[in-house]
Order: C-alpha cells, then structure tokens, then sequence
C-alpha cells in the first residue's frame, strides 16, 4: 500500500488531533493509520508488540469518536480538504519520531 509523505500528513494531523486528550504514542499512531501502516508495520516501528498497537488504535478510536480506522482516514481527509478549500496557509510542524517499518527492519 502506498504511503502519503510524512511531511504532507503532520500539519493536517496536527489540526485534526487539536483539543483530544491523545497520549503522544496516540499520535503518533494516528499518524501511522493515515499513512497506511498495518498493525504489525506500526508496531515494528515504534518497537511495541502488535497486540498493543491493536489496543492503542481502539483507544484512539474512542477519544476521538470514530469506529475505526476508515471513518478516522475520512475525518482526516475531510479536514484537510476544508483547510485547502479555504485556502488556509499549510505551516509544517515538528516532525514526531516515527520510522519507516522498512528502516526499523534493516536495523535489526
């Protein structure tokens, strides 16, 4: 599956999570989701077992009052689409520390 540039996702996740109570594994992992990243990428990349990535997606879930992932990525989508349409000026943000299952894998 095709991943969207990190770079391109942070400004619209870091509106999009604004005001949640998400921890920052939380985020992180919101990140993860919109990128494409399956449980078992997700949790090679932030060094966790699947089973707890599994857990912290179902937290994320209910903070933000989604039912999953599609309804998530669709939230996200929205957001983002409204931001461009109203031509708000897109700042980059900081970066978190996420890893590419590929470059967590090869240092192993």
């Amino acid at each position: 599956m095709a991943q969207i540039d990190i770079e391109i996702l942070t400004p619209f996740a870091a509106r999009f999570m604004e005001g949640s109570t998400l921890t920052p594994a939380e985020r992180a992992e919101v990140l993860r989701v919109a990128q494409g990243f399956a449980c078992k990428d997700s949790a090679a990349a932030a060094g966790v077992s699947p089973e707890t990535i599994r857990a912290r997606r179902k937290r994320i879930y209910r903070k933000l009052d989604v039912p999953g992932s599609g309804e998530l990525l669709a939230s996200l989508l929205s957001l983002s689409l409204k931001m461009l349409a109203n031509g708000e000026r897109i700042e980059r943000r900081p970066l978190p520390t996420v890893q590419a299952p590929v470059a967590q894998a090869a240092m192993r």
